[in-house]
């Protein structure tokens, strides 16, 4: 066995390969995910442009993977790229790690049986292990670049050892080649894959040098102003100096032109330096000529983008405008090294001075409140970029995760009691991955410290480095583990190592009995791969996953032809542009992002082109008015805004006659659209002379005299532009996703139609203060019956908590729709609406959001159906009783901790020492800023069980009410905080829960 290496690694690298892959397509999704996902697959399919710095050659790739696919499997098809380039990468793994062995280990072919089940068995170990990592794992089964970054990582690092095993035969510099045209392709993917480049600076140094300090210092200058000449010289500044050296020559040196003189002049080095046999040279320009080759996929955006397709982000299609593009100016500038930094003393950011490693630049006020809980920049850097930004994440994949939850730690399955037990994330790992890893990592440089210290480069780089380079502020909208993603390949060769380790260990009290070796390599087999798989499965299975292109669906269903949907930001625009660009739903409506709508370039889109079916938007801005308007926050007086309704106007759109199209000026006759308008259900005459509303604007903060000071953001005042210009032609919405601010305090004028509120000219005097009325309930349930719930109800599928959320977000419309019919005294039709609510979104363990399973139970005791209120609220009853216990306990421990820093003032006070009351003093800010927000949560907590309460006495449930208040008043024994006790009996309660508006 073992005896021809070659043969036996194929073999195994295929069996790593194929069993990944069995994996990933058993557990991929089937169609389109929430966040980028969506945008990548609409963008693939059509070949459009995506979001800043883009990625055409992932584009191309998902073009050519779905261009013959039916409709229905084209977000399938593009989804496997994922899957089947991270099927690649853990080959790759597998291969990476049986040559690292080899490098001190020597011919495969030579070594006893011992030795190489220790290699194959440790490199199966570790590329397995990696496999199955939580964020590897998250990363292959959905469209997103980092699955094909990380095999493009991968490769490199394969090819150089490749190359390393060649370095002194003939042409062996064609490795090298080689992985420059691989670099280049990958900045077409995402520019991850570029920090491999110290890796193979390394290999090369240490496979043609001894270790020198200066040598070596020379070879990471070198490393660096390699890195450095690709990114950010090729990638972003050659198209500047494009469009400065055309600007310069009048015009004479043309973008086409310019490229032809570079590439030439490169081409002429290239044989310059061959027939001087400047080898160095000569192998340094073949190269860089290859990474402009793959660097030319770039060329697809500025093509695509001419061509003004549907999506077009940041609408590169000019030199200028390209440049831009690439270097992501849109999300603004973050320091890095140098820049404003927090003033603690002013509680804003220092816009007088500059300062070294800035870690606390954002000027949002969450953010700056959240930096006053810091003493220095290092602090933070500390705590929260690395601990809460990285490590924590490096645990979830090698230690044990805690849960799905946003924020929430990481746990290795020894301290048991986790509140977090029924969450599918819950996983445990008990270090064993973590510990493989180590050991690996030792018994590395013990053998081979220069290529362990090549492996700890990539480790460092693609984790540490990016912490530095991102910089994040706090209030992340989403978890960032996918960007450390290439630090956790390279810690996984360290876990191959580690089972190699044990066999090397074991060998020499064994008497290299290969029994013991194959059970070792077995026993790690379960305890890493195995274990961990079936740890992760349940919360990395997507393949019963519908939820994004339904919720995208049942939003452009609820919005009448022609109209327009305010969108809130990515993860509500990217599942409709899916819907739209692959599956063809609703094209006639206009999407609009906001946050997108904040840029001159998207206004210009939504005002000058078309999409599909769907007229450009009714905006009478010039190009300047519109570089005026994006040019920063405008301070608002709060005031009263009017306007008008044209009423004679709306009688002629709405009457369906051939007038139409003049009446909203649409000028080119020969398009076939809006031949009618979408009336709002109520006769002309009835509605409103003029729109009124109040409009305060968004709170900046206070002037120096105590004023408050508004603002309006760009997509403020161009929803304003557009309602304004619109005539109340075009149906205009805003998704229920959309917040109360950005809505512009519109809601007496909001109609709830389905998923979206629709802005009628009439005063419907919303009680609520948010949101929309309800005005026919039947007409709103007409509009519920044209929605998609694919396998919403399957109790096997996995929704994370941003899709828990949305599934929420449903439930209360079902409440709010209950509720109408129960208002009109239509009991029966109340209790079918909640009963099919819960049919098509049922509740589950998973969701520790108890308060609207208890509104539901509220709602069904009123409507005199005891059995389903009381069967909601025991559903909540071990939940909602943990919560509160943990909440109250935040609480009493914030308030002890606020007493001790108190009394650590008062003896600094006394003693006269400055530093330990400055000291006192931070602490008390800190614990101050924290105890709002576990009060609110001890608040929240006792209102839930208050709901719990209120069904039980309604419901018939007495004892079960008792039980529940002699709990918590004994949890509250001793403890002397106002507000905290419960009502007391059945009358009490339900006043209570009368001024929560229920």
């Amino acid at each position: 066995m073992f005896s021809n290496h070659q043969s036996i690694n194929r073999n195994l690298a295929l069996f790593t390969f194929f069993s990944s892959l069995v994996v990933y397509v058993l557990t991929i999704a089937p169609t389109a995910s929430f966040w980028d996902a969506g945008e990548f697959i609409a963008v693939a399919h059509g070949l459009q442009v995506n979001h800043p710095p883009g990625a055409p050659f992932y584009s191309i790739l998902g073009r050519i993977f779905s261009m013959f696919m039916p409709v229905e499997y084209v977000a399938l098809s593009i989804n496997f790229i994922s899957a089947l380039a991270s099927a690649l990468t853990v080959m790759l793994l597998y291969l990476i790690i049986v040559r690292l062995v080899k490098e001190f280990k020597g011919n495969p072919n030579e070594l006893p049986l011992i030795d190489k089940i220790g290699m194959y068995g440790g490199a199966i170990v570790g590329a397995l292990t990696f496999a199955v990592t939580d964020t590897f794992w998250f990363n292959a089964v959905e469209a997103e670049v980092y699955a094909l970054s990380m095999f493009f990582t991968a490769i490199v690092v394969w090819l150089a050892l490749k190359w390393s095993d060649q370095h002194d035969e003939p042409y062996n510099e064609r490795w090298l080649v080689l992985i420059a045209y691989m670099f280049g392709l990958a900045i077409g993917v995402h520019l991850l894959n570029l920090l491999a480049i110290f890796f193979v600076a390394l290999i090369v140094y240490f496979k043609k040098r001894d270790f020198e300090l200066m040598s070596f210092l020379i070879m990471g200058l070198l490393a660096v102003a390699s890195f450095f000449v690709i990114y950010p010289a090729t990638i972003q500044w050659l198209p500047g100096w494009m469009d400065s050296i055309g600007d310069a020559s009048y015009g004479l040196i043309g973008p086409v032109l310019f490229i032809v003189l570079f590439v030439g002049a490169i081409i002429y080095g290239i044989y310059y330096t061959q027939k001087n046999k400047h080898r160095l040279s000569n192998i340094a320009l073949i190269s860089y000529l290859m990474i402009l080759i793959g660097y030319s996929s770039y060329s697809v955006i500025m093509i695509r983008s001419i061509a003004n397709p549907p999506i077009d982000e940041n609408d590169p299609e000019t030199i200028e405008a390209f440049v831009k593009y690439l270097k992501r100016e849109q999300y603004g500038d973050t320091p890095i090294l140098k820049g404003n930094n927090f003033n603690p003393a002013t509680g804003q950011i220092d816009r007088n001075s500059e300062k070294l490693f800035p870690r606390r630049h954002s000027p949002v006020a969450t953010h700056l409140r959240y930096y006053a809980n810091y003493d220095s920049d290092l602090e933070f850097f500390l705590d929260y970029q690395v601990n809460h930004m990285y490590i924590r994440y490096f645990n979830w994949n090698f230690v044990g995760r805690e849960a799905d939850i946003q924020d929430t730690g990481w746990q290795s399955g020894f301290t048991g009691n986790s509140p977090y037990a029924n969450n599918p994330a819950n996983n445990s790992y008990f270090y064993i991955p973590f510990l493989l890893g180590i050991a690996g990592m030792i018994f590395h440089f013990s053998k081979d410290w220069r290529r362990a210290f090549a492996v700890l480069a990539l480790f460092i780089v693609t984790g540490l480095a990016i912490i530095i380079f991102l910089n994040q502020p706090p209030f992340q909208p989403r978890e960032r583990d996918y960007a450390y993603v290439g630090s956790f390949f390279a810690f996984a060769i360290w876990i191959g190592f580690g089972g190699t380790a044990l066999v090397e260990y074991l060998k020499a009290y064994t008497k290299s009995n290969t029994a013991v070796g194959y059970a070792v390599i077995g026993l790690l087999l379960l305890a890493s791969p195995v274990w961990m798989a079936s740890q992760n499965w349940d919360d990395h299975d997507r393949s019963g996953r519908y939820i994004a292109p339904d919720y995208a669906k049942n939003l452009l269903e609820s919005v009448g032809p022609n109209g327009i949907v305010f969108t809130n930001g990515d993860n509500d625009t990217f599942p409709l542009w899916y819907a739209q660009e692959v599956e063809g739903i609703r094209t006639d409506v206009r999407i609009v992002c906001l946050s997108l709508l904040n840029t001159d370039w998207y206004i210009r889109q939504m005002r000058d082109q078309w999409s599909h079916e769907s007229a450009p938007l009714p905006i009478t801005l010039s190009d300047e008015e519109i570089e005026q308007l994006t040019a920063g926050y405008s301070r608002w007086e709060p005031r009263q805004m009017n306007i008008p309704v044209n009423k004679e106007l709306l009688r002629t759109a709405f009457a369906e006659d051939g007038t139409y199209k003049e009446a909203i000026g649409v000028s080119n006759s020969d398009i076939p659209i809006l031949q009618t308008g979408t009336s709002y259900g109520i006769p002309v005459d009835s509605l409103d002379d003029m729109v009124s509303w109040q409009l305060n604007g968004r709170l900046f903060g206070q002037d120096g005299q105590g004023n408050n000071v508004h603002y309006l953001q760009t997509q403020d005042q161009m929803i304003l532009h557009i309602l304004e210009n619109n005539n109340w032609l075009r149906p205009v919405y805003f998704a229920n996703t959309v917040s109360n601010q950005s809505q512009l305090n519109l809601h007496d004028y909001m109609r709830t139609e389905g998923k979206a509120y629709r802005v009628v000219p009439k005063d419907l005097e919303n009680p609520s203060g948010f949101g929309g009325v309800i005005a026919d309930a039947e007409l709103h349930r007409q509009t519920f019956n044209k929605f998609s719930f694919q396998n919403w109800n399957d109790p096997d599928a996995y929704y994370d908590e941003n899709i828990r959320r949305m599934l929420g977000n449903y439930r209360y419309n079902f409440l709010q729709l209950a509720e109408q019919y129960q208002e009109l005294g239509q009991i029966d039709s109340a209790a079918s609406m909640l009963s099919w609510g819960e049919e098509k979104v049922p509740f589950d363990d998973i969701d520790n959001n108890v308060s609207v399973r208890l509104i539901y139970a509220t709602r069904y005791a009123q409507l005199e159906r005891p059995e389903d209120a009381s069967r909601l609220a025991d559903g909540s009853y071990d939940i909602m009783v943990e919560q509160f216990k943990s909440a109250l306990a935040s609480f009493l421990d914030t308030q002890t901790a606020y007493e001790e820093a108190n009394a650590d003032f008062d003896e600094a006070r006394r003693t006269g020492n400055v530093k330990k009351q400055r000291e006192a003093r931070q602490r008390q800010v800190v614990i101050s800023n924290k105890i709002e927000r576990v009060v609110q949560d001890l608040q929240r907590a006792r209102q839930t069980v208050v709901l719990a309460l209120n069904v039980y006495y309604q419901s018939g449930s007495i004892d079960r009410a008792q039980e529940l208040t002699g709990f918590v008043n004994d949890t509250l024994s001793g403890i002397d905080y106002p507000g905290l006790n419960l009502p007391q009996d059945e009358t009490s309660t339900s006043l209570e829960i009368q001024r929560y508006g229920l």
